[in-house]
């Protein structure tokens, strides 16, 4: 039996921040299966990252593992554990993404 997904404590804290720079959050919390918490996009022709949410000291559990394994290499995986990083990062992949 699966049980509810729980939220880390800084969610909504990131997702906000994210959505005020310019970013589209869409939110797969409850998707299971190692599926990260948010899928970020931005642009006209999008960009995207998964992006998982951990507090500071929180861990990738293995199903996120087996995730980060096929989407990092491809720079389309991130986990966020500050707002503040978390904006900065994105938008720098995002800058260095565009042609």
């Amino acid at each position: 039996m699966r049980h509810a997904a729980r939220r880390d404590a800084n969610d909504q804290e990131i997702s906000a921040a994210l959505r005020a720079a310019g970013f589209t959050v869409l939110d797969f919390g409850k998707a299971g299966q190692g599926v990260p918490d948010k899928l970020v996009v931005r642009g006209e022709r999008p960009w995207l990252c998964w992006v998982e949410i951990k507090t500071p000291k929180g861990r990738i559990r293995e199903t996120q593992k087996a995730f980060k394994r096929i989407f990092e290499p491809r720079g389309e995986y991130y986990v966020a554990r500050d707002a503040e990083l978390a904006v900065r990062d994105l938008m720098e992949r995002y800058v260095s993404a565009r042609p």
